[in-house]
């Protein structure tokens, strides 16, 4: 429509934006600062972000990975199909959020724990593509709940939606 340009700029990483508005008509653009040095004016921004994800730089599954070894892929855990650690280690992972590149383990560590886990993080081999968003949330939670229900003392929801002691209750005759 406006005969616009596309620029790909790979290998750098965003510094700063700020978004400009136009003079009172609506719409407006970014001011976008690189890491090295440069800077551009765009109408719009797609990144493509990543982390570092590793295990290892957590010091919680560094000393597990000590303590009960299991076999990592491209610092991605091997979990069993019900994310447990291990047959042997029920510990279910799904987290924590992929820690930040370029920073110091003290520092990853604090980020992590400061922001709180990303559901799905290091269970991606065994939730796939749909790891890190709602649907691998819902997958992983599914997969722990089962595994966790027979050592919960309380009746699961049969398909009406009745716990099964209150169906046999109310299906009994009165006395």
């Amino acid at each position: 429509e406006g005969g616009g340009v596309v620029s790909l700029l790979e290998e750098v990483e965003v510094e700063s934006a700020a978004w400009r508005p136009a003079g009172g008509e609506g719409g407006g653009s970014f001011d976008v600062s690189f890491d090295d040095g440069s800077s551009e004016r765009f109408d719009y921004v797609w990144l493509a972000t990543g982390g570092e994800m590793d295990l290892s730089l957590v010091p919680l599954f560094a000393q597990l990975l000590a303590q009960v070894p299991i076999q990592t892929h491209g610092g991605l855990p091997a979990l069993q199909q019900d994310l447990s650690w291990a047959a042997h280690c029920p510990l279910h992972v799904m987290g924590p959020e992929p820690a930040e590149r370029g920073a110091d383990a003290a520092t990853r560590a604090r980020l992590s724990v400061s922001r709180g886990p990303t559901v799905g993080a290091f269970a991606q081999l065994e939730l796939g593509a749909d790891a890190l968003n709602l649907a691998g949330c819902r997958a992983g939670s599914v997969r722990i709940a089962r595994s966790l229900r027979p050592f919960l003392r309380t009746p699961h929801l049969s398909k009406a939606g009745r716990t099964a002691s209150a169906t046999a209750t109310a299906d009994a005759p009165s006395r």
